[in-house]
C-alpha cells in the first residue's frame, strides 16, 4: 500500500530570504530534495562527521550486552544519519543524487519508488535494528517507506506519552543517538524512552552545539544511575549560520556562557560537541577514548573516491 503524503509546498525557492523559515518548511516536505538542496548549501555536515563515530559507540554497546545493535536515532529527520551509518555512502554522493532528482519533474511518491530501490543496491555495513523519532510526520514516512528506518515514531515526547505498540518496538533498545536534539528533547523525552527501553538502559550518544544546554538532561541521566561524559577538546562543525542575525545571537550566547568562541563560532560556523552516557560498570570496561577515534578532514574526498587510487 502506498504512504499517503501531507500536503507540501511547491513554492520552496532556490535560495529564499529567509532561511530559517525555509529550513523549518524542509521538514514538511515528503522527500530529501529540499533538505539537500537548503542545507548541504549551508555545508550541513553533522551527520557525516559523526557517522564514525556513532558506528564505533553502537557497535562497543552491542559488543557489552552480547546483543544486535538496536538504535534510536532521536530527531531522525528523513533518516540520514540511518543512510549514512548502513550504506558505504556520504552527504555529497546524497546531495549530487537529490540534485538530479530534484531537476526532474518527479512526484514525491516516484522519488520514494526511486530511492528505496536505490538504497537496497548497497550493501549493508552495518546489521542494525534502527529505530526512529520525529517531531515531523512527513520525514518519517519518507524514511520507513525507503527503509532506512525500521520503524518510525512520530510526535513531540514532552507533551505526550509513547503509545503500547512505540513502546514495545523501544523495549531492548541498546543505543540511544542524536546530531541535535537538545533544542526540544528535554527530560520527559529521555524518561519516557528509557522506561520503554528497559534495563539495562541504552547507552546515548548526543551532538549538542555549544550554544545550547544539557544540563537539565545530563542531571537527570545522572540521578537514574547513568555516567555521563563529554568527549573533552573536541568539537564538530554542523553548518555554516544562514545569516548574520543568527551568528550575532549565537556570539552572544557563547559570550554569556563564558565559551571563547575564537576560531570556531567565530569564524561563521556552528559547532556542537558529544556527551555520552552509559551504565558506570560498562563505562570503565569501555572508555570513552579507546571506542571514538576521530580523524580530522576524513570527511573530505581525496583523488575522486577518498583517495583511493583510479584502477585500484
Amino acid at each position: 500500500m502506498s504512504p499517503e503524503f501531507p500536503e507540501f509546498d511547491e513554492t520552496i525557492s532556490e535560495r529564499a530570504n529567509d532561511v530559517r523559515e525555509e529550513y523549518e518548511q524542509v521538514y514538511a516536505e515528503p522527500d530529501p530534495r529540499a533538505y539537500f538542496r537548503v542545507l548541504h548549501g549551508l555545508d550541513y555536515r553533522i551527520p557525516e562527521l559523526a557517522r564514525t563515530v556513532f558506528r564505533s559507540i553502537i557497535q562497543a554497546a552491542a559488543e557489552a550486552r552480547a546483543a544486535k545493535p538496536k538504535v534510536l536515532d532521536i530527531g531522525c529527520g528523513f533518516g540520514i544519519n540511518a543512510a549514512l551509518m548502513r550504506y558505504p555512502i556520504d552527504m555529497n554522493r546524497l546531495a549530487h543524487r537529490y540534485r538530479d532528482l530534484d531537476a526532474g519533474d518527479l512526484s514525491p511518491e516516484r522519488v520514494m519508488e526511486l530511492d528505496r530501490n536505490y538504497y537496497a543496491s548497497w550493501p549493508a555495513k552495518l546489521d542494525i535494528d534502527y529505530l526512529g523519532l520525529d517531531l515531523s510526520t512527513s520525514p518519517t514516512v519518507y524514511a520507513e517507506g525507503v527503509n532506512l528506518l525500521d520503524r518510525a515514531i512520530t510526535g513531540d515526547l514532552e507533551t505526550v506519552d509513547l503509545n503500547a505498540d512505540d513502546q514495545q518496538a523501544i523495549t531492548g533498545t541498546n543505543c540511544i543517538i542524536s546530531t541535535g536534539c537538545a533544542s526540544y528533547a528535554g527530560v520527559e523525552t529521555f524518561k519516557k524512552i528509557l522506561d520503554a527501553a528497559g534495563d539495562p538502559a541504552p547507552w546515548l550518544a548526543i551532538f549538542v552545539l555549544r550554544t545550547e544546554s544539557i544540563d537539565a538532561v545530563s542531571e537527570y541521566l545522572v540521578d537514574r544511575g547513568l555516567q555521563f561524559d563529554k568527549l573533552e577538546g573536541v568539537t564538530f562543525v554542523q553548518r555554516r549560520y544562514h545569516s548574520a542575525g543568527e551568528w550575532t545571537q549565537a556570539l552572544l550566547t557563547l559570550e554569556t556562557l563564558g565559551i571563547d568562541s575564537e576560531g570556531k563560532e567565530a569564524d561563521g560556523l556552528m559547532h556542537a560537541e558529544l556527551f555520552i552516557a552509559r551504565p558506570p560498570e560498562e563505562a570503565e570496561a569501555y572508555p570513552l577514548e579507546q571506542i571514538v577515534s576521530i580523524s580530522s578532514g576524513g570527511e573530505g574526498l581525496f583523488g575522486g573516491w577518498r583517495g583511493r587510487p583510479w584502477g585500484t
